[in-house]
């Protein structure tokens, strides 16, 4: 499954919640134990022949139903990956399903049971492979976030008081008033005291 092998990759190279990661593989591989179980299932009894063209007609519609909902549980673990792969796995592309589904069409002069053997076989290659992807991320280590630097714990050093600026003098206000030039004998100088 491409998705998922992308995701381990991401994490293996970049870092990511491989805790996280490596239970969500799990949970997708016992889906998938569970469907292969479903396809042993048909395959203890296969029941009536379907028609030649769908594998859901032989195998019938509870049991497609039952793989399907397996399907959807199974995606919601793929998004738990591709989430635990960080914000480069969110760019994973996420419509493939881990489970296989009996909503096949069959090969030309191919019966149900041969279908089902096959799918059968598929099933349990992916379920194997999911759980050797939850091996490789169970020791991938967390994200480094970029911290900004800080100084060790301890008495944070003294800041210098800041100087304090004096208060800009105030201009004034009042417009000089000129007087008008006297005339005559009315300008005369005042006497200059002694």
């Amino acid at each position: 499954m491409q998705i998922l092998d992308q995701a381990v990759e991401v994490m293996r190279k970049q870092g990511g919640d491989g805790t996280r990661a490596a239970a969500a593989l799990e949970a997708i591989a016992a889906s998938g134990e569970e469907a292969a179980r479903i396809w042993q299932g048909y395959l203890g009894n296969p029941g009536a022949p379907g028609d030649k063209y769908t594998v859901m007609s032989w195998v019938g519609s509870e049991r497609a139903r039952q793989l399907y909902d397996l399907s959807l549980k199974a995606k919601e673990q793929v998004h738990a990956v591709s989430a635990a792969a960080g914000a480069a796995g969110r760019f994973l592309v996420l419509d493939e399903s881990p489970i296989v589904l009996a909503y096949l069409g069959l090969k030309e002069g191919e019966t149900g049971p041969q279908a089902a053997q096959a799918a059968l076989a598929s099933q349990q290659a992916m379920n194997k492979h999911l759980r050797a992807l939850a091996d490789k991320v169970r020791g991938v280590k967390p994200i480094a976030t970029k911290k900004t630097a800080t100084k060790p714990a301890g008495k944070a050093p003294a800041r210098k008081p800041a100087a304090k600026k004096k208060p800009a003098a105030k201009k004034s206000t009042k417009k000089a008033v000129k007087k008008p030039a006297a005339s005559g004998k009315a300008a005369k100088k005042a006497p200059k005291k002694k």
